[in-house]
């Protein structure tokens, strides 16, 4: 790219050159031609720079003067410079060249300034001397132009290539450092130095002449080396300024530069500043000044010293202007921010002997500028903030902003004002925008604030706190402990450096992530192992590289604190706004921390003094003591909140919305604290935080201005009587007059929450204190705690603290030093602080506490103080109680922190503790009257110690290895002796139990929650740990409580720790031990009790029995729930543990517990007194389990040798219990039974004797049981039911042995029980059975049918079992709106079961020779003849089964197998003869289906197919059988009788029977429709079945014969009713047609009677003139036939079928053939 850029300049120059300068067109030519003869070379600018001759034409176009040329040749060359392509043998040419263009324009002028500096950068070496010197001119030249962009660039390059060549001397010292190329580099000349001339080489000489010849310029001498003759003074020092801020090392290591700065520099500037210069100038020289202080301070001892001096005196008030004075400040605030450099100064002059004191008089001027002017600082009584300034949007950084009226002055001035002047210091008007020693641009000194001075004098103590910081803090702490954490004596970042060290910017604690944390659960935060943490002392590390500069940062300290505490105490007292004041108190704070560490105690205590007294000012105490305070709804709320709350380890952002509501009356009651004194405050717990270990007796100075803050804050809470928002929100009057108040009020929350933090932190610190140093705080809250009880006493909370004598003190007065005790703490006296203060500070020590030695940790200490105060009834009551609190606290949490790993002596320690405890809540020996207050009191300190023992046993109770006999005795503390179960004492009976317990209560409802609490956790978690000999302690301990009836929930909880203590008893007893032999043989309580006490045996079965037994005794309690609750754990642990007593254990434990549970049975309700529907619900709780322990331990138990005792004992418990007459109780009576006998198995497993106890007990009760009881109604479906079903148990066992005797009484109680008129409440048994029919009908089932007269005692019995619904009575009784049952479900049941039985035992001639069949089909005909009939008033007909369906197929079943069973079996005549009858019956019954208008269509048609089909069946089983001789004419004519009045289509009122009237017209005949019979299919059936029987031959059995013969007249009958009701209708119809169904009847009987074919002696027929024939039956209706055909009319189809009846007739005469 370089060469085709040359090439197209070289050839637009020859272009521009043909006609106007020939030479320099030769000369461009040549250079092209040798560009192009080198265009191959691969390093073309190599190549370059060895061909001089190339440079010719552009040398020659910069000395033309034409600005083309001109502009042509200096691109070039500045491309060629750049390429390093320039021969540099004529670099000479080069610069002359460059000076000749540099009078042609602008353009050509700036690159010229451009190629400057990129020349001396490739062409170090060869620029150097009279060439550098060259260079420089041109930049000179160039800086006179009167074009601004020309000069200013000419005068940054010239600064440029200046520093440029000290660069080189940098890079030259480097290669001389170096030995191998030290040869490369030769010494040219010399320089002079303070010690004569030294040899130099290049770079440094060419450096130390241009440098001294800036210096002449700039004084205005003129240079040696360079060829200029002036420079303009201001940058002339800009150029110094910039080479020494450049390359300070330089003139440290050059004495020839060091000789410039003592010859030449430092000079000029002391010179300059006595001087009267102008702004620009002063400027300059002060910052020249300013970077000898700091840089050459070393080579310019005594000049800096005259430089100091100087600028010491040009603060004096009239020294100079102002903004001198500024600048000399601006100057001291920058070495104040530089630690080294104040040491330096230090150790150069203050510390060396004779020497002048720098720093103590550069303090003490500061000192005199902060007292200058107290007007314009608004110096006063307290801290305040501007008037004017208005809280910023941004809350979190709790910063101000002026309301200023006007616009911000111009840049330079004061931010935000013009010419407003407002007392105090603010950044907004008491500094500038810049500062004046960097306003290099102005050439008139900038508006500057009046306040600005003193601004900077603020700054500059600040700067030096912190730079003290930032060197000693570091060095306080090891490394080990950096690793742990951030140190709490901080370094720079943390506590000690920075008052916000535990809070972020508004104020607010805060965490890495952020996130404010609450105190508590930073004090709750606690090591496992415990280091001592104390501050190094920086002075103790002689081998320290830096120690000598710790020595002299110590020895500064010493020399200046007085002058910084004096200048700070200023500040502190005046108008400063938020962040100016957070500085001075962070910087106070530093210092303060620094003489700490240094172990410093004189600076320390009185920086702390002072801290103290800005924090809680005297007069705002002197105001809150002497003003009385508003009463409070509380006392006791108020103050211990306060305490604990305020600035307790427990505060809240809430507690401190509390205290400052003040503010909103600020302007008319006594102040209250600020946030700035809140900020003080907090900055003194800083320092507590980090001096705690080395602060010993100076503890007093801090807790106690915490306890006069803390009462301050309570004494404005109360007056205020309202809360403060966490906005600040007070309501603002008077805004003119109160806007500082309210300013510094508006904060208040945020404040103290960062105040309680910081609190709470250093409380927290504590625990890396060694133990002298623990001890010490502690000592000191003791000795605030004992001062305050002496002046306080009772009046401390129990009375207003209005009423406390008051030494008289102006309110302007500052009370006394808080370095010890104070008149005003004596006053407060708040012991409510200092408790709450050591609770906050044992629990962080807790780990401390615990140890070994109780003298040294302090424990001893601690707890005979809180015990002292908790049980003096001379103190207040409230005091009283927060003692107490603190000392549970306290126990609480050192039990918490006990732990095998950390603790020596484990159990001594738990000991310790709980014997505490004890004496915490032991009260009743104190001296002292005694009021209800103090009873109270007394009574919830004991509450609190029961509460805090269930907090030990909550977290540490499982490890408990000591002193569990001391928890106990805390526990039963709430019980007077007689609570306790006392030994013989048997178990009370009903009527003692409700005398005694109406005593049984303990001394407080709350103290019994409170030890309950406790009881419950040892019951749930840690019955392990309890010693043996404690287990029968916790026994009547739980029965005490069971017993109490101030709280029935506590009574039922613990019935369940009886089951928890059983299965612990049972888990650690040992099988087969000497201890359950020996309890097997118990048989009272007695033995019990000495089995416990003996040593050498397993107790533990025997507590076990004792438990059961307790808890029997709880079972008598008058409260249904307790006594039901005790009886369901009993037997629920007897269900548990009941498989591992063998049958000698449970014959004592019978004995023992559970005949004594058989005993609970009141008699009468009106004997005791008490609800009997409870006591029944306890009797079946009791009878339940019970049966349940004879149905489980059955097989155990009748191993026993007495178990025909044991058995009768429970018998006649049953026996007793049913005379109690009691529904419930019967029933559950039953239950068990069953239950039992179930599980007896084998009847031979019971004596016959306890057999027939049993049979007895069952056969004697029947509807006994129900009978006579009140309120009866309600369980007897429930009771009768149990009873029935124990019979299916009981059956088990009389099975061998039934006979029918017991059978039948069997079936008659049943019988009773079923037809009892009760039924279920909202039950129809109509789809289903009740549960005591469905039981009955079971019992039936279940007996044996094998055994004779059984079956028919069953048949009879499910007969009337299945015809009870349909009897009439039964009905009657249904329909009255009673509980009378309708059995029609049991009916319908009954039948199917009859059904069963009546198959099976259907060869058993017995069943028919008692009737029982006969029975049994009566009972079935009744439900289907009553079919449609069947219609109890209270069930709707549509909600009716079809009860007549299942006995119709049940009938027909039974008849299959009797009908052939009866002719196998010898059956008498009559039995046959009634079974007959009955079997009749049924068929007529089926054939009917009266009432059946409401029936629907389609049910109907259904009903009728049924119907067919069973007469079908019924027909084929009876038919020709029907006709034997043995069956009577009377049951065939039923049968004949009952097919006939069914096949009738229509009604046919007033018919008579006999035959001749069947057969002639009726006199008068009817045209009207006649009503057909709906079941009309079965009137064709019965029509078929008439012609059936008829229809017989020769050849026929005489059975059918007979039938035929008895049913030919109802035959004729039937045709005959057709044939003359058309005789007699159809002459009155004329010609209309015939009815449908009636023309249908008689067309269909027609046809059948000419078919008809029968014997000759199926119709008799008394004229001999017919002849025999089987047309006979047409001839008996000949005279019909005729009638018909003469009133048919020519109906063809009639006509024809008379035709061929006649016919018929005809052939049977043999008439066709006379014919």
């Amino acid at each position: 790219m370089t060469a085709q850029f040359l090439q197209n300049e070289l050839t637009n120059l020859v272009q521009e050159a043909k006609r106007k300068n020939s030479d320099l067109r030769h000369a461009t030519e040549k250079s092209l031609q040798e560009l192009k003869s080198i265009a191959h070379v691969p390093d073309i600018e190599a190549e370059l720079s060895n061909r001089p001759s190339f440079l010719s034409p552009f040398l020659i176009a910069c000395g033309t003067r034409n600005a083309k040329f001109s502009t042509i040749g200096v691109v070039c060359l500045q491309r060629l410079i750049i390429s390093r392509a320039l021969a540099k043998s004529r670099l000479r040419e080069v610069l002359e060249a460059f000076r000749e263009a540099s009078t042609l324009g602008v353009e050509i002028q700036l690159k010229i300034l451009q190629v400057l500096p990129p020349l001396l950068q490739n062409y170090p070496d060869e620029l150097q001397g009279a060439l550098l010197a060259e260079a420089l001119l041109i930049c000179a030249v160039l800086q006179v132009s009167k074009m601004g962009v020309v000069n200013n660039t000419a005068a940054a390059t010239l600064s440029q290539i200046v520093i440029s060549i000290f660069d080189k001397v940098v890079t030259e010292d480097k290669l001389v450092a170096e030995d191998e190329k030290a040869t490369q580099i030769s010494v040219i000349g010399e320089a002079p130095s303070d010690s004569g001339n030294v040899p130099v080489r290049p770079a440094a000489l060419d450096a130390y002449r241009v440098f001294h010849d800036l210096c002449l310029l700039t004084e205005g001498h003129r240079p040696v080396f360079l060829r200029f003759n002036s420079l303009p003074q201001p940058f002339g020092l800009e150029i110094i300024e910039s080479v020494l801020t450049n390359h300070p090392d330089i003139f440290l290591s050059h004495p020839e530069q060091a000789h410039i700065l003592r010859k030449r520099v430092a000079p000029l500037v002391i010179r300059s500043l006595s001087e009267r210069l102008n702004f620009p100038t002063t400027v300059r020289i002060t910052r020249v000044l300013y970077i000898l202080l700091r840089r050459h301070l070393s080579i310019l001892s005594s000049e800096c010293e005259v430089l100091l001096s100087l600028l010491m005196h040009m603060l004096e008030p009239d020294a100079s202007q102002p903004w001198k004075r500024a600048l000399c400040m601006e100057v001291f605030r920058g070495i104040c921010a530089e630690p080294a450099l104040i040491r330096k100064i230090f150790s150069q002059y203050d510390a060396k002997e004779g020497g002048k004191p720098i720093v103590k008089e550069l303090m003490g001027t500061m000192t005199r500028l902060a007292h200058e002017k107290p007007s314009v600082i608004g110096l006063g009584t307290q801290s305040s903030a501007p008037v004017g300034q208005q809280q910023a949007k941004d809350a979190s950084s709790e910063q101000a902003a002026l309301e200023a009226g006007g616009v911000a002055g111009i840049i330079g001035g004061a931010v935000g004002l013009g010419d407003v002047t407002i007392t105090g210091l603010s950044s907004q008007w008491s500094m500038v925008r810049v500062p004046c020693i960097d306003q290099l641009d102005k050439s008139e000194p900038p508006a500057i604030p009046e306040s600005y001075i003193y601004y900077l004098t603020l700054t500059c103590i600040n700067n030096f706190s912190e730079g003290l910081a930032r060197f000693i803090l570091p060095l306080t702490t090891n490394e080990s402990s950096k690793r742990r954490q951030m140190p709490l004596s901080m370094s720079v970042n943390r506590v000690g450096s920075d008052v916000e060290s535990v809070a972020s910017s508004s104020g607010r604690p805060v965490t890495p992530d952020g996130i404010t944390p609450s105190p508590a659960k930073q004090s709750a935060k606690r090591r496992t192992t415990r280091q001592p943490r104390v501050p190094v002392n920086p002075l103790s590390l002689e081998s320290h590289p830096a120690y000598d500069e710790i020595v002299i940062a110590s020895a500064i300290i010493t020399a200046c604190w007085p002058a910084i505490l004096a200048a700070c105490s200023t500040f502190l007292y005046a108008t400063l706004d938020n962040n100016l004041y957070h500085e001075l108190v962070r910087s106070f704070q530093k210092f303060t921390q620094v003489a700490g560490v240094l172990r410093l105690p004189t600076p320390r205590d009185a920086f702390l003094t002072t801290l103290g007294k800005a924090a809680v000012p005297s007069n705002v105490l002197s105001a809150n003591i002497s003003t009385p305070m508003a009463p409070s709804s509380s006392a006791a709320d108020s103050l211990f909140s306060n305490a604990k709350v305020l600035l307790g380890v427990d505060g809240t952002a809430s507690g401190s919305e509390r205290v400052g509501a003040s503010s909103n009356d600020y302007h008319s009651t006594a102040p209250s604290l600020n946030s700035r004194n809140l900020l003080c405050l907090r900055a003194l717990l800083n320092l507590g935080i980090a001096l705690g270990p080395t602060l010993e007796t100076s503890w007093t100075i801090v807790l106690e201005t915490l306890q006069q803050a803390d009462y301050v804050l309570f004494a404005s809470s109360r007056r205020s009587g309202r809360q403060l928002s966490l906005s600040g929100s007070a309501v603002r009057t008077e805004a003119t007059k109160s806007g500082e108040s309210n300013n510094l009020m508006s904060n208040i929350g945020s404040e103290l929450a960062a105040v309680e933090a910081a609190s709470a932190k250093m409380f927290e610190s504590t625990r890396e204190f060694p133990d002298d140093a623990f001890v010490s705080m502690l000592s000191a809250l003791c000795q605030l705690d004992i001062e305050g009880e002496k002046t306080n006493s009772r009046v401390s909370i129990d009375k207003p603290r209005s009423s406390l004598s008051l030494p008289s003190s102006s309110p302007n007065r500052r009370m006394a030093s808080i370095s010890s005790l104070s008149i005003a703490s004596q006053i407060i006296g708040d012991n409510a602080f200092t408790l709450a203060k050591m609770g906050e500070l044992s629990q962080i020590n807790i780990t401390r506490l615990v140890g070994p030695n109780p003298d040294s940790s302090g424990w001893n200490l601690l707890v005979n103080h809180l015990v002292c105060v908790s049980r003096s009834r001379e103190m207040g009551n409230s005091i009283r109680f927060k003692a107490a609190e603190v000392l549970n606290d306290i126990v609480v949490v050192a039990a918490k922190s006990i732990t095998s790993e950390t603790t020596e002596n484990v159990g001594e320690v738990q000991r310790r503790i709980l014997a505490a405890l004890k004496e915490g809540v032991e009260y009743g020996n104190q001296s002292g009257t005694v009021d209800s207050a103090t009873k109270s009191t007394e009574l919830e300190i004991h509450r609190a110690g029961l509460e805090a023992l269930n907090a030990i046993l909550e977290h540490a109770g499982q490890s408990l290895i000591a002193g569990w006999e001391i928890v106990f005795d805390i526990i039963t503390s709430v019980f007077d002796s007689s609570m306790i179960w006392r030994r013989d004492s048997a178990t009370p009976s009903i009527r003692e139990l409700a005398v005694e317990t109406v005593a049984k209560s303990g001394k407080s409802l709350r103290l019994i929650k409170s030890s309950f609490g406790s009881l419950e956790l040892i019951c749930s978690d840690f019955l392990a740990s309890l010693p043996t000999s404690c287990i029968l302690v916790l026994i009547g301990a739980l029965f005490a409580f069971c017993s109490q009836n101030d709280d029935l929930n506590i009574s039922l909880t613990t019935i369940t720790f009886f089951w928890n203590v059983s299965d612990f008893l049972q888990s650690r007893g040992e099988e087969a031990s000497e201890g359950d032999k020996l309890t097997a043989k118990a048989d009272n309580e007695k033995d019990l009790l000495d089995i416990v006490e003996r040593t050498d045996v397993n107790s533990h079965s025997a507590l076990w029995m004792l438990l059961l037994l307790r808890l029997t005794g709880v079972s008598t309690d008058c409260r249904a729930e307790v006594r039901n609750g005790s009886i369901q754990t009993l037997f629920r642990i007897f269900d548990t543990y009941g498989h591992q007593l063998g049958p000698q254990g449970w014959s004592s434990c019978l004995n023992i517990v559970v005949f004594k549970m058989m005993d609970i049975n009141p008699a009468t309700e009106s004997d005791i007194g008490l609800d009997r529907t409870n006591w029944d619900e306890t009797i079946k709780l009791i009878l339940g389990g019970i049966g349940t322990l004879y149905s489980n331990y059955f097989e155990v138990f009748i191993q026993q040798p007495n178990f025909s005792n044991t058995w009768s004992v429970f018998i006649c418990y049953l026996r007793s219990l049913l005379t109690r007459q009691s529904f419930g109780v019967s029933t559950t009576v039953f239950h068990v039974l069953s239950r039992v006998l179930a599980r007896v198995g084998h009847p031979d497993n019971l004596a016959p004797e306890s057999r027939e106890e049993v049979w007895m007990l069952w056969s004697n009760q029947g509807v006994k049981l129900v009978e006579g009881i009140p309120n009866s109604g309600n369980g007897i479906q429930e009771t009768l039911e149990a009873y029935t079903h124990a019979y299916k148990a009981l059956y088990q066992l009389l099975e061998p042995t039934l006979t029918a005797d017991i059978i039948q009484k069997t079936l008659k109680i049943l019988s009773d029980c079923i037809l009892y008129p009760d039924s279920p409440p909202y039950f129809q048994d109509v789809d289903m059975v009740t549960p005591l029919q469905a039981s009955i009908l079971e019992v039936i089932k279940l007996i044996r049918t094998d055994i004779p007269g059984v079956p028919s005692l069953i048949l009879k019995c499910l007969s009337d079992f299945g015809t009870v619904a349909f009897s009439k009575s039964r009905v009657a009784m249904s329909g009255k709106r009673t509980k009378v049952p309708t059995c029609i479900a049991m009916s319908i049941q009954s039948i199917g079961y009859l059904e069963t039985i009546a198959v099976n035992s259907i060869e058993d001639p017995e069943i028919y020779m008692t009737s029982a069949l006969a029975t049994a089909l009566e009972a079935l005909e009744i439900p289907i003849s009553l079919k449609y009939d069947f219609a109890p008033a209270n069930i709707p007909k549509t909600k009716l089964p079809n009860l007549w369906i299942h006995p119709t197929r049940s009938a027909l079943v039974i008849m299959k197998q009797t009908l052939p069973a009866m002719d196998k079996l010898d059956i008498p005549d009559d039995i046959r003869r009634q079974i007959w009858k009955a079997i009749v019956k049924v068929v007529e019954s089926v054939l009917r289906a009266d009432s059946n208008e409401d029936v629907n269509e389609k049910t109907l048609r259904r009903d009728e197919s049924l119907d067919i089909d069973s007469f079908r069946e019924l027909r084929e089983l009876i038919i020709p059988s029907l006709g034997q001789m043995v069956v009577p004419d009377e049951t065939i004519l039923h049968y004949v009788e009952a097919v006939f009045w069914s096949s009738m289509l229509y009604p046919v009122p007033g018919m008579l029977a006999e035959t001749e009237e069947w057969l002639t017209a009726r006199k008068q005949g009817s045209t009207s429709e006649l009503t057909i019979e709906r079941r009309n299919r079965m009137v064709y059936v019965c029509i078929d079945e008439l012609f059936s029987l008829t229809a017989v031959r020769e050849a026929d059995s005489p059975e059918l014969k007979r039938l035929a013969e008895m049913a030919t007249p109802w035959l004729i009958r039937r045709v005959g009713l057709v044939l003359g009701r058309y005789v007699s209708d159809q002459p009155l119809r004329g010609r209309m047609p015939q009815p449908a169904s009636q023309r249908k009847e008689m067309l269909y009987i027609l046809d059948q009677v000419v078919r008809l074919d029968s014997t000759l002696e199926t119709v008799h027929i008394d004229s001999p003139l017919v002849p025999p024939s089987s047309k006979r039956h047409l001839f008996r209706l000949f005279p019909l036939f005729t009638q018909c055909v003469a009133v048919a009319q020519g109906d063809k189809e009639l006509l024809g079928l008379l035709s061929r009846a006649l016919g018929e007739v005809g052939n049977s005469l043999k008439l066709n053939n006379v014919l």
